[in-house]
């Protein structure tokens, strides 16, 4: 960081700061006009330096907590290997399987390093980086309030208060620890990032040269195409990001961040996951089911499908894609160092500049843009970031389901709450989870919490086990005895996949204790990572190809349903909805059969009604927008559409056909019966 920096009250240094957000991709703060007086500028810049130091730190913190989810999993290349050797074979030079074993045990290194970023070792004397993040919009509310007290000892006003003869010496106290705590803070990410930037990039040029080398020539077009998707996922993810930034640090009070699996594929060896970057969503309301769709659609921009249990171009794959994540860690590590160098900077020099700006001209006016400048930025002192488990552990998360009239959801802190006609707000269940559906009577859902949150650091322990709760007793009890990555129920019966390294089947609840059944294995090096029950039948999309199946329970086998390759399914009485890759919606009768029939398009998510009917959030700006809501009527033809709201970034129907959407503040909204809205209260802070 130079030691010299920009005049901090010119206003083209309050305006537009840029944010890196992603590896070569930036997203501005929020434009605002210059303040008329000194001190307002001050509080402007005071701001958006804090501002820009959080999200920063926010974005390499869920960078790197991406990579600690990356899996690679053993590949056995076998005595025979693709790769064209030198005519001039020489000995010493290690064989295409140690290279690989190699490189994994590195990143495997690499990854405990970063994951100490997130959560300390146990013993350890200091806090993480990551625990801390919410200490910059704390700080930046404890200023405000510090120099408040001294701008009112300055001037003699406020109630109970006495004129100051020295009103900022308190202040320049208080201003100097802060300094101090944001300086350690800068010591600790310098220390950390460098090593883990100096690992991360020569692990991610190793691939380069060497066996490895030859692996990934062989593998040319694969390896582009890898690498290619990867930067293009970067940049979609950066968008979600931008958002967040542009609701500022009042309005992205709980974030949560969940890992978006660019490509996953699984064998018996185990799952490759490589990270396309992280999905954010604030105030607790963005499902995160919306993250499972965006993985499927990155997965579908990778142009080459790939024989997945061909060792050596999976080897590649992961290799190419590994790598590009891995360079992005440097440029991420040093935006954070900068933008906190320039919070301390401005800390240091703050009590001169104030007590500058206030020989200047009127008190009460600065004083008054100060206030107002603070309470336009939403300062908030309990900013919560929460790090969700990757789709190797969650695939398929819903954090809304309703049964009937009765609503229950889960925040981004894993909290669940229950909403019934008869409550005037929400009702905390006591539990944490991680997803949970509802088939009108039986509710269940996937125990766990956050991988980790800002204020414990680390988060509640996961079993992944699935729960059923008894809405008379009001408990829940755990009912397998493994860890389940999707859940659903229909009819009675409930179903999921089982998690564990080896298994990846879909199983079904024999309805006692902890007693399933397990399913055939779908077609193809394919696990279910969606599951929905329609017509009593199950449903399962596949994490590779996002091909549906059905199963047959007299034949007991998969069978294909239509040809598409899909993004996410829904089910509600006999009726399946489905989304592809191209954003078209699509109906499916499960009792009747036949084929999948379009009834949409430029559709990103949806619900399904037992009546066939679908709601459905529109996934281009179109003439109202993206996020436009819309009533699909399936029973005419053509199907019917109508809008119905603006900005709805979720969507839920119940057993009953009630539906519930939720908006871009986090909040859900039940849609009446002749149209109208109704806004539920907001969840619990």
């Amino acid at each position: 960081m130079n030691a010299t920096m920009p005049a901090i009250m010119t206003p083209e240094a309050t305006l537009g700061r840029r944010i890196l957000v992603g590896p070569g991709v930036h997203a501005r703060l929020p434009a605002r006009r210059p303040a008329a007086t000194r001190l307002g500028r001050i509080a402007q810049t005071l701001v958006e330096r804090t501002t820009a130091a959080t999200f920063s730190l926010a974005a390499t913190s869920s960078y790197l907590f991406a990579l600690t989810q990356a899996s690679m999993p053993a590949i056995l290349f076998g005595d025979t290997y693709p790769v064209p050797q030198s005519p001039f074979p020489q000995s010493g030079v290690p064989s295409p399987q140690a290279s690989y074993d190699a490189f994994r045990d590195q990143f495997a290194t690499f990854q405990a390093q970063a994951g100490t970023w997130i959560t300390p070792r146990r013993g350890a004397e200091l806090p993480s980086v990551f625990s801390q993040l919410a200490s910059l919009p704390r700080l930046l509310a404890d200023m405000t309030r510090v120099l408040d007290d001294a701008l009112a000892g300055r001037s003699g006003q406020g109630a109970g208060r006495l004129p100051c003869a020295h009103p900022l010496k308190a202040c320049e106290r208080a201003v100097r620890r802060r300094s101090e705590a944001v300086s350690a803070l800068l010591g600790m990410v310098t220390q950390q990032g460098q090593w883990l930037a100096t690992a991360a990039t020569g692990l991610g040029a190793a691939p380069q040269t060497g066996v490895l080398g030859q692996l990934l020539a062989t593998h040319a077009g694969e390896a582009k195409a890898m690498t290619m998707a990867v930067h293009h996922a970067q940049a979609c993810i950066a968008a979600e990001t931008s958002r967040i930034i542009d609701a500022g640090l009042g309005g992205a009070s709980s974030v949560a961040v969940g890992v978006v699996g660019l490509t996953m594929c699984w064998n018996p060896l185990g799952w490759s996951m490589i990270p396309g970057g992280v999905v954010g969503t604030h105030n607790g309301g963005i499902d995160l089911s919306l993250i499972q769709g965006q993985l499927g659609k990155l997965e579908a921009l990778i142009e080459v499908k790939l024989d997945r249990w061909r060792q050596g171009q999976a080897a590649a794959m992961l290799l190419a894609g590994m790598g590009a994540q891995l360079m992005g860690v440097a440029p991420m590590v040093q935006a954070a160092q900068e933008e906190l160098a320039a919070l301390a900077w401005l800390l240091g020099r703050l009590p001169s500049e104030v007590s500058t700006a206030l020989d200047d001209g009127d008190l009460s006016a600065a004083r008054g843009e100060w206030g107002a400048v603070m309470a336009d930025a939403g300062l908030s002192d309990a900013l919560s970031l929460h790090l969700w488990p990757s789709p190797a552990q969650l695939s398929a998360p819903s954090t809304v389901a309703v049964a009937g009239d009765d609503v229950f959801r889960i925040a981004a802190s894993g909290r669940m709450y229950h909403h019934s006609p008869s409550s005037p707000g929400w009702t905390d269940m006591q539990v944490t989870a991680l997803s949970c559906a509802s088939d009108g009577y039986d509710l269940v859902a996937i125990d766990g919490a956050p991988v980790a949150s800002v204020q414990s650091c680390t988060g509640a322990s996961s079993s992944y086990h699935v729960k059923l709760y008894d809405r008379f007793t009001q408990a829940w009890t755990t009912i397998s005895a493994f860890p389940a990555s999707c859940v659903a129920v229909g009819q009675g019966t409930i179903y999921a996949v089982n998690q564990a390294p080896g298994d990846g089947r879909v199983h079904r609840y024999n309805g006692m204790g902890k007693s399933w059944t397990a399913l055939p294995m779908l077609p193809g090096p394919d696990v279910a990572a969606q599951i929905a029950v329609a017509a009593g039948v199950v449903f399962a999309l596949t994490n590779n190809s996002q091909t549906l199946y059905r199963y047959n329970p007299a034949r007991q086998n998969w069978g294909r349903v239509g040809r598409a390759a899909y993004l996410s399914i829904r089910a509600n009485g006999n009726k399946l909805g489905m989304v592809d890759a191209d954003n078209r919606a699509y109906l499916y009768d499960a009792l009747a059969g036949g084929a999948p029939r379009q009834v949409g398009a430029c559709i990103n998510a949806l619900a399904q009604m037992s009546t066939g009917e679908q709601l459905g959030i529109a996934s281009g700006a179109g003439a109202c927008g993206l996020g436009a809501l819309w009533h699909i009527d399936t029973r005419v033809q053509p199907p019917c559409r109508t809008y119905v709201a603006s900005e709805a970034t979720a969507i839920f129907a119940s057993d009953t056909d009630v539906a519930y959407h939720c908006d871009g503040k986090g909040d859900l909204h039940r849609m009446m019966p002749d149209g109208g809205m109704v806004r539920l209260p907001s969840l619990p802070s």
